[in-house]
């Protein structure tokens, strides 16, 4: 079980080893801060002038996420690779990226003799992602950079955070002269990953791009996304594997568009399906 798991660990591991060996060839690749919006505006607006030559890179990783989902933030994003470092054997947590077990409400409604909408639905108690607070996060960041004329982003951002780590450790082996960023470029990759629990769903500006990018995925029906295959499924009897083991609380069985909005395609809820009822099918598929 977890082979998933362990295959978004490799993933996101083998694509910051990439980006970091083609640092040192000298290969004029960038990194993953290329390929940010939020990196694009901000730059923009600290320096007077557009760095056209990141819109390409900007521009595919946008169409990724309208093609796939959040896929980006469970196989790349290095928030995710810490927790599923650190976050135990289970997949990223039973109690999922809220801290809300999934399982807990429908569990105390039958015990007290009160069914409610939530105890019948997990995607009804679920906490969801916000476009709101994201793009007030984002535009109090891109205010910021136009008066102090520098992406100040870029100095909390988990991307940011993860290569700056790495070079520091990589100057240490070099220079052997360590430095403050050492403990505290680290310490605050935890913090987002471990303590600001909300990070991606109501703080991170750039989910609000994925999540314009998300609401487009959804909306276009050849496009796969987890389900539920109905004849499997044992969400009637009483089934809530998958949300239990999403890290959004997602249950695959009756999420609408706006709930798959949120899906990050970490596929958890497909592996950890006790009858495999969970697949990737566009909308209609029986």
């Amino acid at each position: 079980m977890n082979k998933l798991r362990y295959l978004r660990i490799a993933v996101a591991l083998a694509v910051l080893a990439a980006v970091l060996a083609c640092t040192f060839a000298h290969v004029p690749v960038g990194t993953l801060c290329a390929l940010c919006p939020v990196g694009f505006a901000e730059i923009s607006l600290a320096s007077g002038s557009a760095p056209w030559a990141l819109l390409p890179g900007v521009i595919a990783l946008l169409a990724v996420v309208a093609a796939l989902g959040r896929v980006f933030c469970s196989w790349v994003c290095p928030t995710s690779l810490v927790r599923n470092l650190f976050g135990g054997r289970r997949p990223r947590g039973l109690t999922g990226q809220t801290g809300a077990c999934a399982g807990c409400a429908q569990a105390d409604a039958a015990a007290s003799g009160h069914p409610s909408r939530a105890a019948s639905d997990p995607n009804a108690a679920r906490s969801r992602s916000s476009l709101a607070t994201q793009g007030l996060v984002l535009a109090v960041l891109l205010a910021v950079s136009l008066v102090v004329h520098f992406p100040v982003f870029c100095l909390f951002c988990p991307i940011g955070l993860a290569f700056g780590t790495l070079f520091a450790v990589s100057r240490m082996f070099v220079t052997w002269q360590p430095g403050w960023e050492l403990i505290v470029f680290p310490a605050m990759l935890l913090a987002e990953a471990f303590l600001l629990r909300r990070w991606c769903a109501a703080i991170c500006p750039l989910g609000f791009f994925f999540g314009i990018m998300a609401k487009l995925h959804t909306r276009l029906p050849f496009l796969p996304r987890p389900r539920a295959r109905a004849g499997k499924c044992l969400y009637g009897e009483g089934c809530r594997t998958c949300a239990t083991v999403c890290p959004e609380d997602l249950c695959a069985a009756t999420a609408t568009p706006r709930d798959l909005e949120d899906c990050t395609g970490c596929l958890d809820c497909a592996e950890h399906c006790p009858t495999k009822a969970v697949t990737l099918g566009k909308t209609g598929e029986k």
